[in-house]
């Protein structure tokens, strides 16, 4: 009950940056806890998982699907999107329910499998105002692909994760029309001018606990919305221990102990970048019990 409470309260407290008497007459935000209802599938859609890596069917971006083939959570891959000058990729994927909608994918930083270009160098990451990857979407047919369904009466929801996140805020800032909802996870951040628009509705941003690459990535904005601050288990030992590791790591100092040549530093090093890369792309919502928080954007380099 104090959970319940707790998030009515966050939900209509005078931070939101939403009109939120526009977005509760939707069917898709969770009456009780304002979550997006599809959420946890749509976090299967957008992170990389380890587990299902060399399934065909599985529903992970991170995988390359071919066009009519089925993934888990009942949607076929209606449309692929790619332009490898960008490393833009993305899937408009059609459901087998009549109570779901069209959703556009977008894929972040590299691929997984079949492992290749993991870690192709694109500026899309690094630079918040850069665009490349937004007019890939415009070029390559995924805007006239929202526009189509939006036109048969079912417009589409879209999501990403990291990179994919903040390639969706910039294309519902052109195209807000065409788009039902947008869904990010631990995405990146988009240019501080574009980040102050106004009058979009229906963003939703889940960022893990202790999450950091999102913010060192490219220090940009986010599109105002709600906000979901995600653990397994919130801020137990375990995360305690983790802390503790990535500040006897030093992280900011790394050049520095590349340069001493410091292997007992460097070691540090290596695992507190195991612990950060797994908060990026771990799967929570889909675990038991997960705890999950309404916070404001301002409170996101806290967390």
């Amino acid at each position: 009950m104090k959970f319940i409470l707790k998030n009515w309260f966050n939900f209509f407290s005078k931070n939101r940056n939403s009109n939120s008497s526009v977005i509760l007459k939707e069917d898709f935000i969770d009456p009780v806890t304002g979550r997006h209802c599809l959420d946890r599938l749509y976090e299967q859609f957008a992170k990389p998982q380890v587990k299902g890596l060399f399934e065909p069917d599985a529903p992970s971006i991170y995988i390359n699907h071919k066009i009519g083939q089925k993934v888990l959570g009942d949607y076929i891959i209606d449309q692929v999107f790619e332009d490898k000058k960008t490393g833009f990729y993305a899937e408009g994927r059609l459901p087998l329910k009549a109570n779901q909608p069209p959703v556009l994918v977008i894929r972040g930083y590299g691929s997984w499998y079949p492992f290749y270009r993991v870690i192709e160098d694109t500026p899309d990451v690094f630079i918040a105002s850069w665009e490349g990857q937004l007019k890939s979407a415009e070029k390559k047919g995924a805007i006239a692909w929202l526009k189509h369904h939006t036109q048969q009466g079912q417009k589409p929801d879209m999501i990403g994760e990291s990179l994919g996140g903040k390639v969706a805020q910039q294309i519902v800032i052109k195209y807000s029309d065409y788009i039902r909802s947008t869904v990010t996870y631990n995405s990146l951040g988009i240019s501080p001018e574009l980040a102050k628009t106004t009058g979009i509705n229906n963003i939703f941003h889940y960022f893990t606990l202790g999450e950091r690459y999102a913010f060192w990535a490219n220090r940009g904005g986010y599109l105002p919305g709600y906000c979901f601050q995600i653990s397994k288990r919130g801020m137990n030992w375990v995360y305690k221990i983790e802390n503790k590791i990535i500040a006897k790591a030093k992280l900011s100092d790394i050049k520095n102990h590349v340069k001493s040549r410091n292997l007992s530093q460097l070691f540090w090093v290596f695992i507190a970048q195991i612990i950060l890369l797994k908060r990026h792309n771990d799967i929570i919502l889909n675990c038991r019990s997960p705890v999950v928080d309404i916070i404001n954007l301002n409170q996101l380099q806290n967390i």
